[in-house]
């Protein structure tokens, strides 16, 4: 009787180690999933003043502007003349802005300014990251434009790279732009977390709480016209997410796919550049 007890106290010590880790690492842990998503924000500021050179005829604008939360948030608005058009450019997680004046230098070639900021705890930026403080940046960045910059609304095309793209889509559904540009992302937190950390698999759909960057939700409703552009042979961010994406939103809808290059690829030519013209050309963007 006493090795039977001893060998069902030591089974519900288990279980109930189980448990508590189960508990802990449940998805409706946000602290620890924004921990997991935002490890080391980058918080480097190089000295990029040749990169900007570089960039003809356009004017550079240090911005800075408030978020939901009071903390400030620090980008450049690069401005082409001669165009309302302007790109919301919202970066993934593992770059700051000063990684990626090569992104700006083709949008600017793709004939619009350029708004692009760093979300809390990023380069210059206060505060700490999560998701919900990255959808709260994006939004302030949006009123920046319209307010500071007086754009309209129908001027600005929301651009979002990997992480980017969910914050995109969240700023999609509060606010109103003329178009929507996605390169390589994923449907949704909740795919690409069971796509990379495969105990959430574990876990139910309905376990899955708080600000979910749902892009599938977004885009299967009414949404101004939407590029999608994803490299076949992203191992990041498969490109299965780009399929579903693209078959479940409604119109107006184009898919580029990328046949080389990685995660967040340009391609192996212009064909990104010439892609995104297209698409401001056939929706009179």
């Amino acid at each position: 009787m006493m090795r039977l007890a001893l060998s069902l106290r030591w089974i519900c010590a288990v279980a109930a180690s189980f448990l508590a880790l189960y508990l802990v690492l449940a998805p409706s842990n946000g602290a620890l999933y924004d921990l997991i998503l935002f490890p080391v924000p980058d918080p480097r500021t190089p000295n990029v003043d040749a990169q900007f050179q570089a960039l003809k005829s356009i004017t550079k604008k240090d911005v800075t502007f408030r978020s939901a939360d009071g903390r400030l948030v620090r980008g450049w608005f690069l401005e082409l003349p001669g165009t309302k058009r302007v790109f919301l450019y919202s970066h993934g997680k593992g770059n700051n802005i000063y990684g990626k004046i090569h992104i700006a230098s083709d949008l600017l070639l793709c004939g619009g300014s350029v708004l692009m900021y760093d979300y809390q705890g990023y380069g210059r930026s206060q505060g700490k990251p999560s998701v919900v403080n990255a959808c709260d940046d994006a939004v302030a960045a949006y009123d920046y434009l319209i307010e500071k910059e007086h754009r309209k609304g129908n001027d600005i095309i929301a651009f979002g790279e990997s992480l980017g793209c969910g914050i995109t889509g969240q700023l999609v559904a509060h606010r109103t732009v003329g178009g929507v540009i996605l390169h390589s992302g994923a449907t949704s937190l909740m795919r690409a977390g069971r796509d990379t950390l495969f105990w959430l698999s574990l876990y139910p759909d309905w376990s899955f709480s708080g600000q979910l960057l749902d892009n599938i939700a977004v885009f299967s409703k009414a949404h101004p016209p939407l590029l999608i552009i994803h490299a076949k042979k992203d191992k990041t961010l498969c490109f299965r997410n780009a399929e579903d994406l693209y078959g479940k939103a409604i119109q107006p809808k184009s898919l580029l796919v990328l046949p080389e290059g990685g995660h967040c690829s340009f391609g192996q030519s212009d064909e990104v550049i010439v892609a995104i013209r297209d698409f401001l050309k056939i929706h009179d963007l």
